[in-house]
């Protein structure tokens, strides 16, 4: 089987609806079950490890070749998720359409550009006939888009790495720091009653305002003091509030749900217990109140990687041949979070978040992707496999 051209490969993706479904989508297992299918006809070894009922990693693994590399343990991973955000009322999101060199439709962008990208330029080195000293990697995960337990569950089997990119819209520019996140509830805790009589009741609602209000005074502000070289201020963010259970009933609970975006140098377990500090000095200061804090649903430790070293030396290089000086190889950071957090932030590995389509296209009404930015990035990708194998590479750690 020979696979070549990107452009076709990503319609054929994009054609697969992959909407996650945790989010109301149908899921990862029809598109799976193609890269498994385009893995096997290409003679790669191919496996499939469920990481949710239903909803597989697949990896496609191109061993060494070199007689001494297969004790030697190198291994390049390209980490690339298979879900996207659901579509609902986007009609024919699944059918890719190429208007001038874009072409439209969900996944395009993210990241199903990065997914083509990086099986073709496997392909061509395979077909290259390259001595390889050391292992490629394509690891395909499910459920990015909402808990990332795709990639946690193949670092709680042990995934291990020399170095990785993890395919992601960066319009071609390396990546290697974003941020991390935590989410959780805060919930607060009254008494019901008719509101005909709300004097015998304890309104949850009024409760949370006051516990808005107090956050968003004695906490947010000191939050936005915090600061990292390549990234702005961590962010608290109230994303959904609930309560009550009718309009004549004194609500007797109120939860919102925070998003909160942290600097890959925070640790999760002090940035609850900076909100737990602070909701016990609010029940202090207003008996009224009483507020709980429910344990997190989301922890992702975020990006933080070398700026120099073998990995970024090898990407920024590959980007300068190819794209020649159209693309800021200069290594910068994002706000989004990524697979990265678990594949940098739980095993240390040295990785680069790099791939083709503007991350404002992400998500959209009208997801679109620059199919020459596609194309650059199967090549820019080829290149940093064969610098890999090759064993052009030093020390993958070294910090500049």
């Amino acid at each position: 089987m020979v696979i070549d051209d990107v452009v076709s490969l990503l319609a054929r993706l994009v054609s697969i609806d992959s909407a996650n479904s945790s989010m109301d989508g149908p899921g990862e297992a029809e598109l799976a079950r193609e890269i498994e299918g385009i893995g096997r006809a290409l003679g790669f070894a191919v496996t499939s490890d469920e990481a949710l009922p239903g909803r597989p990693n697949v990896s496609i693994t191109i061993p060494p070749t070199r007689a001494n590399a297969a004790t030697s343990g190198r291994r390049l991973l390209f980490d690339l998720h298979l879900d996207t955000v659901p579509h609902r009322g986007i009609p024919d999101a699944t059918t890719p359409r190429i208007d001038g060199d874009r072409m439209y439709g969900r996944g395009t962008c993210d990241t199903k550009g990065a997914l083509a990208a990086a099986i073709v330029a496997s392909a061509r080195l395979v077909a290259s006939g390259i001595e390889r000293d050391g292992e490629i990697l394509l690891l395909f995960t499910v459920d990015e888009e909402y808990l990332k337990r795709g990639v946690a569950h193949a670092v709680e089997k042990g995934l291990t790495a020399t170095a990785a990119i993890v395919g992601e819209p960066t319009s071609l520019r390396p990546i290697v720091a974003h941020k991390g996140a935590v989410r959780f509830r805060i919930v607060t805790h009254g008494k019901a009653a008719h509101t005909s009589r709300p004097e015998n009741g304890d309104n949850a609602i009024l409760q949370m305002v006051e516990v808005i209000d107090w956050l968003r005074e004695r906490l947010e502000p000191a939050i936005a003091m915090r600061d990292h070289p390549r990234l702005t201020s961590p962010t608290m963010t109230i994303g959904t509030i609930t309560g009550g259970t009718g309009v004549n009933i004194v609500p007797d609970r109120c939860a919102i749900e925070i998003d909160r975006r942290s600097l890959p140098t925070e640790e999760p377990a002090t940035i609850l217990a900076e909100f737990d500090s602070q909701l016990a000095e609010l029940m202090r200061a207003r008996p009224g109140v009483k507020v709980t804090r429910e344990d997190p649903y989301l922890v992702e430790r975020g990006l933080d990687g070398p700026a120099d070293g073998s990995l970024v030396r090898a990407v920024q290089a590959a980007i300068r041949t190819v794209c020649g000086d159209a693309v800021d190889v200069t290594p910068t950071g994002v706000p989004y979070g990524t697979d990265a957090s678990h594949v940098w932030g739980l095993t240390g590995t040295p990785t680069v978040v790099l791939g083709p389509g503007d991350i404002a296209q992400a998500h959209t009404a009208d997801e679109w992707v620059d199919l020459a930015e596609v194309r650059h990035c199967a090549d820019i990708y080829e290149q940093v496999m064969r610098s890999f194998v090759s064993g052009e590479w030093g020390d993958t750690t070294r910090s500049g």
